[in-house]
């Protein structure tokens, strides 16, 4: 009866979430649903849900991990799962996550050779920070060089601390069911939404971000209110968070062969996740999703294929074919066409003659795109942004930085980082989440491979 109680109350639990949700939101009214008050309750009755739900399945999370092992990750999972929520909290907590990990680390007296991919990171991150000292306005920088200065101390940290492979399972599941909660409170405030504005519930099968018009008065579009929960309150942010933890969860199921998370625990997922994409118009999530997609079938084929000649040449092709396609698909595509982000780009590699090698110091991209009269502070490329501010020299160390993670993620045969590193890649061409605390927990626990955590 116990064994039935753990592996199940996740059932359990979405049940008594939609049952709450839909009771909630039958007795408000359209402006009610667009108060952030009137979801604090479905939230918090979310996260205790995940809470018990992680309590009733201790002994497989928290296995081979000591006290504060088992609160490192705790804090580590805390960051992810809260960036969809308010995620403003995870500068506090990846401060938190960095002090708890350097202090333990000390406290065992472990050190561990830097590992080339954070000695990369370093390096990148000391540039961006250094960058202020040749930008044309120095006070304007400072505010431009994010959070950046934890991405220097975080190199350091992972020589005292690294995680053990177990770990990962507490860092992976507890998000996966948090968000997995809170995609189901998206799903059903959509449907409560419809019935308001008098619209088929299927009104989200379309590419096309007018689908449900304006709010009232205001430039606010309607698809943002069934993410009204959220402090994020961000369709791309908010729906990159779900696919990042997905994309996590469908490694760790695959390694463990659903030990931790189900095959209909994923399964229920995808199809939450697939609806709140399209509910959210997240063009980028969308792209983002069939990319991934795309390379879970390419691992799966090369692992059948076998032979490393024939890797090499299907993994070219593919590579070429799907550049080309996310190309043609952003050009012709009304819903993933930008025009006003492809004349920032175009103007960005223009203007890269003028300061090729280190760049115009940090901050000159938001400089470029005020010449051009668009209203933007960042060109939503980290790619770009490093070569417009700091140049070759920063774009090079941003490009050594991904290049490592997957050489030594194939060398090891650690995919994990991988495709991690892809989730975040995706976002940074679009948007961008480098030099953001969200980063912290993630490069921490899953770039580094579990076979060099245990050399010292």
């Amino acid at each position: 009866m116990r064994a039935i109680v753990k592996n199940h109350f996740w059932w359990s639990g979405m049940l008594l979430l939609a049952c709450a949700t839909a009771y909630t939101l039958s007795l408000l009214n359209e402006e009610n649903l667009w108060e952030l008050h009137s979801f604090k309750g479905l939230v918090y009755l979310a996260g205790g849900i995940t809470a018990a739900e992680v309590f009733l399945k201790r002994k497989n999370l928290f296995a081979n991990l000591s006290f504060v092992e088992g609160v490192i990750g705790v804090v580590a999972a805390a960051i992810s799962t809260t960036y969809v929520y308010k995620f403003k909290l995870n500068l506090g907590l990846s401060i938190a996550l960095l002090l708890l990990c350097l202090g333990y680390g000390l406290y065992k007296r472990n050190f561990y050779k830097p590992h080339p991919i954070m000695l990369a990171l370093f390096c990148f991150s000391a540039v961006k920070l250094v960058s202020v000292l040749w930008a044309p306005d120095k006070a304007a920088a400072l505010e431009h060089i994010d959070d950046y200065w934890l991405f220097i101390f975080l190199p350091i940290v992972s020589s005292f601390y690294r995680p053990k492979a177990v770990a990962l399972r507490t860092f992976i599941y507890l998000p996966f069911i948090s968000s997995l909660l809170l995609l189901l409170l998206t799903v059903i405030d959509y449907v409560f939404l419809m019935k308001h504005i008098g619209k088929p519930l299927t009104s989200f099968l379309t590419l096309d971000k007018t689908y449900l018009g304006l709010y009232g008065n205001t430039a606010l579009a309607t698809y943002y209110q069934p993410i009204r929960w959220s402090y994020t309150f961000h369709p791309s942010k908010v729906a990159w968070g779900f696919l990042v933890i997905w994309t996590m969860a469908c490694w760790l199921w695959r390694e463990e062969r659903g030990k931790t998370i189900s095959a209909v625990q994923l399964l229920v997922y995808a199809l939450l996740l697939f609806v709140v994409m399209l509910v959210l118009q997240a063009r980028v999530a969308l792209l983002g999703t069939l990319i991934i997609v795309g390379f879970f079938g390419w691992v799966t084929l090369m692992k059948w294929i076998g032979k490393p000649r024939l890797i090499a040449i299907f993994t070219l092709s593919a590579f070429a074919m799907g550049s080309w396609l996310t190309k043609e698909l952003i050009a012709t595509n009304s819903f993933f066409k930008d025009e006003g982000r492809a004349q920032i780009n175009e103007a960005t590699l223009s203007h890269f003659i003028e300061h090729p090698l280190i760049g115009g110091g940090a901050g000159y991209e938001t400089q470029m795109i005020h010449q051009l009269n668009i209203d933007l502070k960042t060109l939503h490329n980290d790619f770009l942004s490093a070569l417009a501010d700091q140049g070759i020299l920063g774009l090079g160390l941003l490009l050594l930085f991904h290049a490592l993670v997957v050489v030594y993620g194939l060398k090891h045969r650690y995919l994990l980082g991988i495709y991690v590193l892809l989730a975040f890649a995706i976002f940074n061409s679009t948007e961008g989440v480098m030099g953001y605390p969200i980063c912290i927990p993630f490069f921490l626990y899953c770039l580094i491979p579990p076979a060099i955590k245990t050399e010292k």
